[in-house]
């Protein structure tokens, strides 16, 4: 069984080795026939819900990355397999944790209620006033002229 430290370690490694592509994308290649050959393109495709049909994903074009000869092709074939490797050692390392705290899965943190945050808001404005108030009175009394501070 593998440990949670070499697992995290690997984790570390891999993303310090490069670009990580993002979650839901894929390399689509397609062919152009010119002068009777025919040549193979690669562009990277996100899932795109809105353009989703019920049984077929479907994708939305993020970057060209043109022949399998060209830099970027390659980079974002390595990155797409260090995403693939990340995320089995993330899932064999949640894997090990529910194991090791007895199956117990832990509660996701709950959001506290909007009132209470909407309260909190309120009293930072409240609290930003006050000092936007005072920062004002030291401002007059800085820009007060010598014969307002002489009594008559």
């Amino acid at each position: 069984m593998t440990h949670p430290m070499e697992l995290q370690a690997r984790i570390a490694q891999i993303k310090g080795n490069g670009q990580i592509a993002p979650p839901h994308t894929w390399i689509s290649s397609y062919n152009v026939n010119k002068n009777g050959k025919k040549y193979t393109y690669y562009r990277l495709m996100k899932a795109d819900p809105t353009r989703s049909s019920h049984s077929k994903v479907r994708g939305k074009m993020v970057k060209y990355l043109g022949s399998a000869d060209s830099k970027e092709y390659k980079k974002m074939k390595e990155a797409i397999a260090r995403r693939n490797q990340l995320q089995d050692l993330l899932r064999q390392l949640q894997t090990l944790e529910k194991e090791v705290s007895g199956g117990q899965t832990k509660k996701k943190h709950k959001q506290p209620p909007l009132t209470t945050l909407v309260v909190e808001l309120m009293t930072l404005v409240q609290e930003l006033q006050a000092e936007i108030q005072s920062l004002k009175e030291q401002l007059k009394d800085r820009n007060r002229t010598p014969k307002e501070l002489v009594p008559t």
